[in-house]
């Protein structure tokens, strides 16, 4: 299955990529850029592992994997910003407060940190088969991705605040799906449910920003 999903996930980031791209356009808002990387980078990973049986093991595949594990560690952070600046976007007043501003960038930091930390401390990349696939992975990191999990759950906490406030329930509703799908263990259900929540949480975010444009 994981042979024909990820492909399918790519073609899903990309159409997501261009929606993202044409609703920056209209309002070179600044969350939006945020989301171009991010989006760019989950693609690109999903691209990589639909290629992985036919570029082999080796190190083209290990040089290509590279940018997925860096920029799945410094750039998953990063959506806590996206997030915000949709608050910000609607003017929620707790939003507009210096104080709140600072407070937000310092935990995107401390995420970015915790990730760096947890996912370099120990760096073995191994290739994996999985499902018609292949692809590297760190094979000393065992703990759970709790950097990431605690990302989403800002995302969709600052999500519930656009829901009470704006009506907008796109971005909390995407957010538990992503936050039940990262929970899940590897062994249990794959990653093949994570990188479908991906697509649901960029998804929710891209549809946050057309619903907020529409009404400002």
């Amino acid at each position: 299955m994981a042979v024909f999903l990820y492909p399918l996930y790519t073609l899903c980031h990309l159409l997501l990529l261009v929606w993202i791209i044409s609703l920056y356009a209209d309002s070179h808002q600044f969350g939006l850029l945020v989301l171009v990387a991010i989006t760019t980078a989950i693609a690109y990973d999903n691209l990589i592992i639909s290629l992985g049986q036919m570029i082999g093991t080796g190190n083209v595949l290990l040089r290509l994997s590279q940018p997925r594990f860096f920029c799945h560690v410094v750039l998953t952070p990063l959506s806590v910003i996206a997030a915000f600046s949709f608050c910000l976007q609607t003017q929620l007043v707790w939003a507009i407060q210096p104080f709140m501003i600072t407070l937000i960038s310092l935990i995107t930091i401390a995420l970015i940190a915790a990730e760096i930390l947890t996912y370099y401390k120990e760096f073995e990349p191994t290739a994996e088969n999985f499902q018609g696939t292949l692809r590297y992975t760190n094979s000393a990191y065992k703990t759970a991705p709790i950097p990431s999990i605690v990302t989403t759950i800002i995302v969709g906490i600052l999500g519930f605040f656009l829901w009470k406030q704006f009506e907008s329930y796109w971005l909390m509703s995407s957010s538990i799906v992503m936050v039940i799908g990262g929970a899940m263990p590897q062994k249990v259900a794959g990653p093949l449910i994570c990188a479908g929540g991906e697509v649901i949480l960029i998804l929710g975010f891209c549809l946050t920003a057309s619903q907020i444009q529409s009404f400002i």
